[in-house]
């Protein structure tokens, strides 16, 4: 016979999913009933962008970049949304942004093959 033992510590997806629709339904009601002030950029469109980034982030363990994209994408529509004029200064800050990510980024694993190929040459 085979026991499996279960770790009752681990929470499932839907466990999680239910604890997070419980505190968002309840962020939603105190807005609505007006019984603590709450900013209105707290519940608009960018901040789902932001929160959705920041949960791709925890499934993966921050491994994989798209959260990152996520939170600055909707970091710079929530600064342009809620800061008059931000347009002008945020997009072409992100646009810098973005080139200077691409130059640092992909150029570090051209740079280890070409390292591995010349000590595989030496040998």
């Amino acid at each position: 016979m085979e026991t499996t033992i279960s770790n009752p510590s681990k929470y499932s997806g839907k466990t999680m999913a239910g604890i997070i629709l419980v505190f968002l339904g309840g962020l939603l009601l105190v807005n609505q009933l007006n019984l603590f002030f709450i900013p209105n950029w707290l519940f608009s469109w960018p901040m789902w962008i932001i929160a959705y980034g920041l949960y791709m982030g925890g499934k993966y363990n921050f491994r994989k970049p798209i959260w990152i994209w996520m939170v600055v994408l909707g970091t710079a529509f929530l600064f342009t949304e809620n800061i008059g004029n931000a347009d002008r200064v945020v997009w072409p800050i992100a646009i810098i942004g973005v080139g200077a990510w691409m130059i640092t980024k992909h150029n570090k694993p051209q740079e280890q093959a070409e390292t591995k190929q010349s000590s595989f040459k030496e040998l």
